[in-house]
């Protein structure tokens, strides 16, 4: 059914009761069901409440649900131990404390803890005299029992087996009216009183009711009956509309049978009928009607909740599962039409009362059908002058009509389409195309700026200050000056421009956000999370301080004062309030991008353009639901247990993750809702609760953790729930075992320094060892050196002798002798200075390569090369004293060992034989076998004595430089680093045979 045809179908609603009900489209409300297939546990809900908190409370056949507007929790004998049966007959709130009647006819009452789980009230089942029936509240008549129990005739039986009477209605907990068979009794329990009223005594019962404090009867000759504690009310009469309803009802054995239904809550009574519900009220004493909701297809309803606040009703039903019903607040209107051009409507003005001409033609609220003229009105721009006329474009012109719409005329060829058109202050008109700005006085027109920039919007900020919104930014032109200058944002598309009833300026862009302009500065308002307020086209300002702002996703209304404290640099979170079609919208997409962008009509009513006609609504009569209940985390899954939120609880690390389960009952539309969470310890982040409300925490270390949830309720308002835990450390993170391993630790290391002390103090002591082995043996090595360079000296006194006599006798005789002879003596006196020369380099070289000690350096040498160097050396001071030294070591003996040491002992060997011989001669052998080399040198001097060479031999002999045997001390000692042997002969009756003995493995 259109939309349009609501009205006709509220007038005619008396002709609808009569007809069957069909299914088709709920009008006037948003429908929302929950069933098997969408959330809800189970399909039967035998009755239903809501909770001080907020929670909706629904009885189901298999057990109790829990609802806060977008998710279930169930509660069975699985999870529930104290619920003993799941088929849940009884809910009722008393005093926002939820008391539920599993058993039909129990007395066994449960209630609901503060943390949301079930429990047995011992308090309000101690007492068996009461009755839990549906749709009442527990009758309490155990004073009535007191006094009349004990007789089982008493009022026909009425107290046997009193608890199971189906035909109970409940004034209050100690007030009711009761049917037994034909009988009627008014139940004063306070008194103990049982009243048989005689008015309806006997009548059969069609339907009975309460209403307030009223009770209501119906028999079924449709005579109808008011009681008011007790007695019977002749003034209170009913409805003649109400009274067809009961005359057409049928009624029959069962309840099952009967065509209408009395269902209330806690502050409504509602008639059921032919899927019609009905609010009972009572004005001027006749029982009247309201309808909450015409010709639904809902069947089977066992319980109705109406929130007259916010418009909304809840059904509970025995077969289809729970139904929300939302009143529309807001009234869309469009042309009968299929075609989408039709109803994507733009600019529009009201002509009269309630008529809005449209770029598709009028439309009207009251009419029944709205018939399209498209084609003679372009979209983007309508204006009414003040001189009331309507001011558009068609066909690239301008044009202008009548309020009549009977005589339009041609003003001024335009050459595109009218994008936007103002009359300004002084009755001028001003008007743009996409790219050119005019003005019109009177029957005068004025082209006034050309720009490549695409205008979408004009506004008069000031006298003869013109802003043009354009797809490449805001600017300013001066009507009198004829200049235009950019006022900024260069990249975004201006499409609304809203001087406010406080004259602060806004700015509304397509896909940049909208800003606040002050003072040459734009403050970027926050949007909204889902980013819908990245465009918006209008701002409308209504009565109370809020702006309305249309977008491409739905309609939004924020708190003005909000939005200036914001820009102020208050960083609150803004508070968007958001509507969506199933506030009555036929789409959630406005249009944008003309003028007017929406208008207030001229009873207040404010009418914007969308892709499916105009919505339109009294901005003062929008009913909010604002989120304001409570925080809870009633559920936190740890080691699979489910713990108290209240508590302060602790969890292992390697037991699973950590599940919280956050609520907050909402019935609004979600949107508006805005959970977000954080937890210090690990960032100062908020982050959004998930939609299903569950938040879910791996890999947490051990330490101390706060959750925080918070909810925005309006600007800078939060509630806040918080919830504390400690993660366990593992075995080997706890003190005790960190304090061990330190001890451990601590011992481990004195072990290791004890250890490394001892072997620093033996290395300390070995090197000290070293260290004065070392000093020894340098010691040695520089007491040897010592005396191998004096030995050297001594041995070098002999040539240098034989020099300077040789000198002298050349000096001396130069000029005597013949020049042979003199060649002859010269050259002896050169080859002597050559081999000294040479002996002292090869000494000066050996004593640098002593300079860090004494050390042996062992090479391959030619021994006979060695001892001719010697022979060399020493044969002008032998030639001196006669004597005669021969070289006969053959050539092919080789020696390793150290060239110096093995020169400078031979050389001491010749020197002291060449000393102590005079006319004699001394030659230089060698021998070499397998087991040896021999180096022999013999002289024919005297032999020496047999004591000296033992006590040389021995090494028991004491050097003395005056002595025999000077040298040979020294000798001894370096020819044991060389690994050589000394033995002392004679040759014969005279003479010395010195044998220097070098085993052959040192010789190589």
């Amino acid at each position: 059914m259109p939309n349009p045809l609501r009205t006709l179908v509220l007038c005619c609603f008396y002709l609808l009761l009569l007809l069957p009900a069909k299914a088709q489209r709920l009008p006037g409300y948003s429908i929302i069901n929950y069933n098997s297939d969408n959330l809800l546990p189970q399909n039967s809900i035998n009755d239903m409440a809501f909770d001080s908190n907020g929670f909706l409370w629904l009885a189901t056949e298999m057990g109790m649900v829990r609802f806060d507007g977008q998710h279930f929790r169930e509660y069975n004998m699985a999870n529930s131990p104290a619920l003993y049966t799941n088929r849940c007959c009884l809910v009722n709130a008393v005093k926002g404390k939820i008391i539920m009647v599993p058993g039909f006819s129990s007395s066994q009452v449960l209630t609901v803890t503060a943390d949301y789980c079930l429990k047995a009230d011992s308090l309000l089942s101690a007492n068996p005299y009461q009755c839990n029936h549906w749709n009442n509240c527990t009758f309490y008549y155990d004073h009535i029992y007191k006094k009349w129990g004990r007789d089982s005739t008493a009022f026909k039986g009425l107290l046997r087996k009193f608890n199971l009477n189906g035909d109970l209605i409940t004034e209050n907990e100690r007030l009711a009216y009761v049917r037994k068979d034909s009988n009627y009794y008014y139940l004063n329990d306070n008194t103990a009183d049982v009243q048989l009223l005689n008015e309806i005594d006997g009548h059969a019962l069609k339907i009975q009711f309460m209403v307030g404090g009223f009770y209501f009867f119906v028999d079924r000759q449709n005579r109808f009956y008011a009681y008011q504690q007790g007695h019977w009310q002749k003034n209170i009469t009913c409805s003649d509309r109400l009274s067809k309803i009961f005359n057409q009802a049928e009624s029959g054995a069962y309840p099952s049978q009967y065509t209408v239904k009395a269902i209330r809550d806690d502050n409504h009574t509602f008639l059921v009928y032919k899927g019609n519900i009905l609010v009972l009220q009572i004005r001027n004493g006749i029982l009247d009607y309201e309808v909450l909701a015409a010709n639904t297809t809902i069947k089977n309803i066992n319980g109705i909740i109406y929130d007259q606040v916010h418009g909304a009703l809840y059904i509970g039903t025995a077969t289809s599962g729970l139904y929300i019903l939302k009143l529309h607040q807001f009234q869309p209107l469009s042309f009968t039409s299929d075609h989408y051009a039709i109803n994507s409507l733009y600019a529009q003005v009201e002509i009269s009362a309630g008529n809005i001409l449209t770029s598709s033609g009028v439309l009207n609220r009251n009419s029944v059908l709205n018939r399209a003229t498209p084609g003679l009105y372009d979209r983007p721009a309508l204006l009414r002058s003040s001189d009331g006329y309507i001011w558009y474009s068609s066909y690239d012109s301008l044009k202008k009509i009548d309020t009549g719409l009977r005589k339009p005329v041609t003003v001024q060829y335009l050459g595109g389409w009218l994008m936007a058109i103002i009359e300004a202050a002084n009755k001028d008109l001003l008007y743009c195309t996409p790219n050119k700005l005019f003005r019109r006085r009177g029957e005068n027109a004025t082209l006034l700026l050309e720009m490549p920039e695409y205008i979408q919007v004009i506004r008069e900020m000031g006298p003869n200050d013109l802003w043009i919104g354009t797809s490449s930014g805001l600017f300013s032109y001066d009507l009198v000056k004829g200049k235009l200058r950019r006022l900024g944002l260069p990249d975004a598309a201006v499409r609304a421009i809203y001087k406010a009833t406080d004259g602060s300026v806004w700015i509304g862009t397509y896909g940049q956000g909208f800003y606040k302009y002050d003072q040459g500065r734009y403050h970027k308002m926050p949007v909204d999370a889902a980013n819908n307020l990245a465009s918006v086209h209008c701002f409308l300002e209504d009565g109370q301080g809020y702006f309305w702002l249309p977008t491409n996703k739905g309609l939004y209304r924020v708190a003005k004062r909000e939005l200036d404290s914001y820009a102020s640099g208050n960083k609150e979170e803004v508070f968007y309030y958001y509507f969506d079609k199933s506030a009555g919208f036929i789409t959630n997409e406005f249009n944008g991008g003309c003028t007017p962008c929406g208008i207030v009509m001229r009873d207040g009513r404010f009418s914007l353009p969308s892709l499916e006609g105009l919505v339109q609504f009294r901005p003062d009569s929008i009913r909010m639901m604002p989120p304001e209940h409570p925080i809870f985390i009633d559920r936190i899954f740890t080691d699979d247990k489910s713990v108290r939120s209240d508590n302060h609880f602790e969890k292992r690390q390697n037991s699973g993750p950590l599940v919280f389960a956050i609520a907050s009952p909402y019935f609004g539309n979600p949107a508006n809702l805005h959970l977000e969470y954080s937890i210090p310890q690990l960032d100062d982040k908020w982050r959004p609760v998930s939609a299903d409300g569950r938040l879910e925490l791996t890999g947490l270390g051990k330490g101390r953790y706060t959750l925080i949830v918070r909810k925005h309720e309006h600007y800078g308002r939060y509630s806040y729930k918080r919830v504390q835990w400690t993660i366990l450390p593992f075995w080997y993170e706890t003190i005790w075992f960190l304090l061990l391993v330190a001890i451990a630790g601590i011992g481990i290391l004195s072990y290791f320094f004890w250890l490394r002390y001892a072997r620093e103090a033996k290395r300390a002591k070995l090197l000290e060892q070293k260290v004065a082995e070392r000093t020894r043996e340098l010691s040695a090595s520089n007491l040897v050196k010592g005396k191998m360079i004096a030995l050297i000296l001594h041995d070098l006194r002999s040539p240098i002798r034989f020099l300077h006599l040789m000198a002298t006798h050349i000096y001396e005789n130069y000029q005597k002798v013949s020049p042979r002879e003199l060649d002859e003596t010269l050259f002896r006196f050169r080859n002597a200075t050559h081999d000294l020369n040479q002996f002292t380099q090869d000494f000066l070289t050996w004593t640098n390569a002593q300079k860090e000690g004494f050390v042996i350096r062992k090479e391959r040498i030619v021994l006979r090369e060695i001892v001719e160097g010697i022979v060399s050396l020493y044969q002008p001071a032998a030639a001196i004293r006669n004597n005669e030294v021969l070289n006969l070591v053959p050539a092919d003996i080789t020696l390793v060992s150290d060239t110096n040491i093995l020169s400078l002992i031979i050389r001491n060997l010749a020197d002291n034989a060449n000393k102590y011989m005079f006319k004699g001669e001394i030659t230089m052998d060698a021998i070499q076998d397998a087991a040896a080399v021999r180096i022999i040198i013999t002289d024919t001097g005297k032999s020496m004595d047999r004591e000296l060479v033992a006590e040389i031999l021995n090494n028991t002999y004491q050097m003395d430089k005056n002595s025999h045997g000077f040298g040979y001390k020294i000798i001894l000692e370096l020819l044991a680093r060389i690994q050589g042997e000394l033995y002392i002969d004679r040759p014969g009756e005279t003479g010395n045979r010195i044998t220097l003995t070098f085993r052959q493995d040192q010789s190589g």
